[in-house]
């Protein structure tokens, strides 16, 4: 499986957006600026976020995105399903017997286990990861 540009730019800018400090929203410019992700771009997968309840956007001179829910809350899944409408991209066609009924059936385990990993990984488990590939310590949640 692979992830496309819009899915992959969209976990970036979620896990940017949830490293942040919580109350201080973060402009489109500065996620775009640190994740190299084209700033027009960005705005489309950031609407596609926001209508999708993962991100909301706040207006004004200090005003930017923050999470719409608690990292905790918010899994890859999510993300990715926002952006695509679906957790996997592998082709499948109906009504199979023998051979190609035995293929299917294979896919079929290969999407629902990639499903199982991204709806079981959260927005804070890959915030942690990376805090702890980056020698920073351990994400905390501010409520």
């Amino acid at each position: 499986m692979n992830f496309t540009s819009k899915e992959e730019y969209g976990l970036l800018a979620v896990i940017y957006i949830a490293g942040g400090c919580p109350g201080q929203p973060i402009q489109s410019k500065e996620i775009a600026s640190a994740e190299c992700i084209p700033e027009q771009f960005l705005d489309q997968v950031l609407a596609a976020l926001r209508r999708a309840g993962i991100v909301r956007s706040i207006r004004g001179a200090s005003g930017g995105y923050e999470l719409a829910r608690t990292a905790a809350e918010i899994t890859a899944g999510d993300v990715i399903r926002a952006l695509s409408g679906s957790a996997m991209h592998l082709p499948g066609k109906q009504e199979k017997d023998g051979d190609a009924l035995v293929v299917q059936e294979l896919i079929e385990k290969v999407q629902a286990a990639i499903s199982g990993v991204l709806d079981n990984t959260t927005i804070e488990n890959l915030v942690e990861e990376k805090l702890r590939r980056e020698g920073t310590g351990s994400f905390m949640m501010h409520i």
